[in-house]
């Protein structure tokens, strides 16, 4: 069983390598893809150890994480868009169960600690990346699948430059900022965003009520 110390170096490492992908990314205008690949291994290594996973458990996560990091190297060094598809496909899945699992976690933790802060915040960030993803996903399809000349998503009237338009766009979705910039098109598409607005509010409803339902617990515990 791996030690709380540990537990909270590696949250606030997955935490940074979010920020930094989230926030840094879009900026870079160079290497970009080498990049969103480098900390994507970076994601899946790091969720990994993120919780106290069972034995069982953490090996199916790490042969899973093992699998879809080569995907991200295999559509990296040889670009085509099955692997782009796998890739994304296996990535999402990935994060996903990470994603549920923070959630349990923080469900039930006794008390607030700061590493249950750091999960809960982790998560949030986890499911706006996991938005991307899907995002990107229903354009590959709209494009490989049903062979659209037009893509899934309209970015201030033209298709999108890269995938830190999808980050970027589901980030605006599960924020609820909705500045309109950027549009849905597809029925895929329309489908995923209402899904990202839907996780995005429904995470923090959840989760708020969590954190304030122990603390009030601990509260009356004390008195």
């Amino acid at each position: 069983m791996m030690e709380q110390k540990k537990l909270a170096r590696n949250n606030i490492i997955l935490l940074t390598c979010l920020l930094l992908f989230i926030l840094f990314f879009p900026v870079f205008s160079v290497h970009r893809v080498l990049i969103k690949n480098i900390i994507f291994s970076a994601i899946i290594f790091f969720g990994v150890l993120s919780l106290d996973f069972e034995a069982k458990t953490r090996q199916i996560l790490s042969v899973s994480g093992i699998i879809t990091v080569v995907l991200i190297w295999t559509d990296h060094f040889f670009p085509n868009h099955i692997f782009g598809l796998l890739f994304f496909i296996s990535f999402f899945c990935f994060n996903l169960f990470i994603a549920i699992v923070m959630i349990r976690h923080v469900a039930k933790s006794k008390n607030v600690t700061l590493p249950i802060i750091i999960n809960s915040i982790n998560g949030y960030l986890i499911i706006g990346v996991l938005g991307s993803v899907l995002l990107a996903t229903s354009d590959l399809l709209q494009k490989y699948v049903y062979h659209s000349h037009t893509g899934a998503i309209n970015f201030a009237g033209s298709t999108a430059e890269g995938f830190h338009d999808y980050l970027y766009f589901s980030f605006v979705t599960i924020t609820t900022l909705g500045y309109g910039d950027i549009t849905p098109v597809s029925s895929i598409a329309k489908s995923v965003t209402l899904l990202i607005a839907l996780s995005g509010q429904l995470y923090l409803t959840i989760l708020v009520a969590i954190l304030v339902g122990k603390f009030l617990r601990r509260k009356d515990e004390s008195e």
